[in-house]
């Protein structure tokens, strides 16, 4: 980086732009905090969706659980309820990787579902096969809003987020976690690096540690509103 005083860089905020802002801050050493970014390839080269990952290097710390995550947490919520899932995925770049984190997690399936998980935008082809599925309750990815999914369904969107991230909740976060290694007395970007991985905490992939995931309930224009963890 030009600035040789910046000890670390909050944002940017869409998985790709992270991707590609770590070109320029990872050989550099600086701490890049990504605050809502989700694509898996942002901190992983080993999971589905990761063909072409961010080379960061070991320089990013994720504020926000990713994709695989939530995956992984929506599976285990199946099964706790002792529900089995009809996966409906688009047959685009966003669905499939969705549906590869989906079988990675276990998800239980069966015909007689008692619920649709969607995976994928609305112009993804193969998204128009939710709407057939009405009138089971939908749980769906983020990125699905604005598809009809046909009436009378209950529809909830699993999210990484707890509260609505628009109001920079996460990018204030990050600051403070930079402040307090600062506060701690740590004087190099490897240092904040290190401090700020353990107050996070975050793995050693970057990730944070027990991140909080939720259900959020979806109405008929798609507005969302906090219903419960997972």
């Amino acid at each position: 980086m030009g600035d040789d005083d910046a000890v670390a860089f909050i944002g940017p905020f869409r998985s790709r732009a992270v991707a590609e802002t770590v070109e320029v801050t990872a050989p550099a050493g600086l701490p890049l905090f990504a605050p809502v970014a989700t694509w898996a390839g942002v901190t992983h080269d080993d999971e589905p969706g990761c063909d072409d990952p961010a080379d960061h290097r070991g320089t990013v710390l994720r504020m926000v659980a990713r994709d695989t995550e939530v995956a992984f947490r929506l599976a285990a919520h199946l099964r706790r309820r002792g529900e089995h899932a009809l996966l409906v995925a688009g047959r685009g770049e966003y669905g499939a990787q969705i549906a590869g984190q989906l079988r990675l997690a276990e998800l239980p399936q069966a015909d007689n579902a008692d619920v649709v998980v969607a995976a994928g935008v609305p112009d993804e082809p193969g998204m128009e096969r939710v709407k057939e599925t009405a009138p089971l309750p939908l749980i769906a990815f983020d990125g699905i809003q604005g598809l009809d999914v046909g009436e009378g369904r209950d529809v909830w969107v699993a999210l990484p987020f707890p509260q609505d991230p628009t109001h920079g909740i996460e990018a204030a976060r990050a600051a403070q976690l930079v402040l307090d290694a600062l506060a701690g007395g740590a004087t190099t970007r490897a240092e904040l690096l290190a401090a700020c991985r353990v107050s996070g905490p975050f793995d050693e992939h970057g990730d944070p540690v027990d991140p909080p995931v939720s259900l959020w309930r979806a109405d008929a224009d798609w507005r969302l509103t906090p219903d419960r963890p997972i």
